[in-house]
């Protein structure tokens, strides 16, 4: 078992990886870095110099939605496709990383968040001389139409239930409620990979994107049938990897959420409005600071090796 802390964490020490964007398909070195108490994460642009070269992990730096999440700081430089490493820092319990890219995308590797799991969990986890705080939700809220919508509402952990519809697709209907506390985001959600219908294949690659894209790094979604490499990881992977990007979006609070999210239909554009929309108001959430009775409410606490096996093996 891993040691349960109250304390902000980062890394232990810096590991590199190599891999290829989803959207633009270019080449991309990555290298990870700890960073102190209260950094938050930070990506930086390795070919950019001076104050434009760095990213705030923030809902207010999302600039785009579209197929990804676009962060863009305030000299309008960005990157892509961050939602995938934002969950692994999430759902392992990490708060403060220094993330460096030569390009302006994160690379996709196998899709899902499973080889930045791994490299975090082999790099290992250091305390901090901070306590970590929290965002209670203590008032609900939705955003979104009657066919899409997206809702925070209080709950005494931390649990996203999403629904998904895709009538006329081998997909058709797949929903999830599920609790991501201590190492259940590990063992159950991390390795979900990311999907595309195969109609929309040439379409997306004739308006620039998922030109990185194939059967190695995502779900292609028929009429008929689901295609994979080495087959589906779980029956209904696709809503997991829903979970997976919500987790993601949701941690650009900068905090850990104690709360459900709830979503039908919904996607990167419909968590960023909804972030938007519960700190315009106000009465959302309450700052908290972590105690002893959170650590089963939350992910990244008491991961046991068990949890690891399928990541570690």
């Amino acid at each position: 078992m891993l040691k349960v802390i109250m304390f902000q964490k980062s890394i232990n020490k810096s590991f590199t990886l190599d891999g290829k964007g989803l959207h633009f398909g270019k080449d991309v070195r990555m290298a990870v870095h700890p960073a102190p108490a209260d950094h938050g994460i930070v990506f930086k642009r390795t070919d950019k110099k001076g104050d434009r070269a760095y990213i705030k992990a923030s809902f207010e730096n999302v600039s785009k939605t579209y197929l990804r999440t676009q962060l863009t700081n305030r000299f309008g430089v960005s990157i892509i496709t961050a939602e995938h490493i934002l969950a692994a820092f999430a759902g392992l319990g990490i708060h403060n990383a220094l993330v460096e890219l030569s390009e302006d995308e994160v690379p996709i590797f196998d899709g899902s968040s499973r080889v930045f799991v791994k490299a975090i969990l082999e790099s290992g986890v250091n305390e901090l001389n901070k306590k970590i705080k929290l965002y209670q939700v203590v008032n609900s809220i939705r955003v979104g139409s009657s066919n899409a919508w997206a809702e925070l509402r209080p709950a005494k952990t931390f649990s996203i239930d999403f629904e998904m519809n895709w009538p006329g697709t081998a997909l058709s209907k797949q929903s999830l409620d599920m609790p991501i506390v201590n190492g259940a985001f590990v063992r159950e959600i991390c390795d979900s990979r990311t999907f595309c219908r195969k109609s929309d294949v040439v379409r997306l690659q004739d308006e620039g994107f998922a030109l990185g894209g194939g059967i190695e790094n995502a779900i292609i979604v028929g009429d008929k049938e689901m295609t994979a490499q080495d087959g589906l990881r779980y029956s209904d992977e696709c809503v997991r990897h829903k979970i997976l990007d919500a987790l993601g979006d949701l941690s650009l609070v900068g905090r850990p959420i104690l709360g459900k999210f709830v979503s039908c239909s919904g996607g990167h554009g419909l968590t960023n409005l909804l972030l938007r929309e519960s700190f315009k108001r106000g009465d959302i959430f309450i700052s908290k600071d972590f105690s002893d009775g959170d650590k089963d409410k939350l992910p990244g606490f008491d991961i046991s090796e068990i949890d690891t096996l399928n990541i570690l093996e």
